[in-house]
């Protein structure tokens, strides 16, 4: 059996009152979305295992690595392959999107410098967005457009697992796109592990959508919406609800 990609055990949120301790971990290639009433610890679970914020107890493994036995040097490597959108997008604003995306290739040394403008130019064009923004500052974007930059800032490291805490927008900077079409086209055919917070959205379910249902800081469930469905807890039952079209 395929070793996890994320591993949590007996992790405990840093909240209060202080929440249960809880087991879960993602396998290469999964997509979680993070369901649960507001202060539930959707997103605290996902900055812990960003590395932005420490849990009060419990152990986080990725890649198979226990980042509590990581040299400074091995955690730099391993959060490289790492893609994380928040609320705060991280954009420099004074910088041009193609200045803000360009930074991530020179510093992980994804492209030669006479090859990055070519690297995020093709990048932007297979994400479908227009590549007028590129010329774009980033103070200047919309709050729509600042949104889907943040989350192309994250992609174009082509991480192994992309971590979204974040409020992302049904509209799209591309014409016929919403953002779960551009998951389902876009993000998913990357590979990567996804970790969705996905408790403010409207999100498209299906039987097999992998959901982990968050209260008052910890697991509730965990588990594809069609098993779900029958479980014997009511709340949990109430997220799990999915259409089989």
């Amino acid at each position: 059996m395929a070793e996890p990609l994320v591993r949590v055990v007996g992790l405990t949120l840093n909240l209060r009152p202080i929440p249960q301790p809880f087991d879960f971990q993602a396998g290469a290639g999964e997509l979680w979305m993070l369901l649960g009433a507001v202060a539930s610890g959707r997103g605290e679970l996902i900055r812990v295992i960003a590395g932005l914020d420490q849990p009060q107890a419990g152990r986080i493994e990725l890649f198979g690595a226990d980042l509590e036995r990581l040299s400074r040097r091995a955690s730099v490597q391993l959060r490289s392959r790492i893609g994380v959108v928040l609320e705060q997008t991280g954009l420099v604003p004074a910088w041009s999107v193609f200045e803000n995306l360009a930074l991530l290739i020179k510093y992980h040394g994804l492209a030669p410098d006479p090859a990055v403008e070519d690297h995020v130019v093709k990048f932007v064009e297979v994400c479908k967005a227009p590549i007028a923004i590129l010329s774009k500052l980033a103070c200047d974007l919309s709050p729509l457009e600042s949104r889907w930059v943040g989350l192309l800032r994250a992609l174009i490291i082509r991480p192994r697992l992309l971590l979204v805490s974040a409020y992302l927008p049904q509209e799209t900077l591309t014409a016929g796109y919403d953002v779960w079409t551009f998951f389902e086209d876009i993000v998913v055919p990357m590979n990567m592990t996804i970790l969705v917070d996905a408790g403010p959205q409207a999100l498209p379910m299906g039987p097999d959508t992998r959901l982990l249902v968050m209260d008052q800081g910890t697991l509730r469930a965990a588990g594809l919406a069609s098993e779900l469905a029958g479980h014997p807890d009511p709340e949990v039952r109430r997220y799990a609800r999915f259409s089989d079209a």
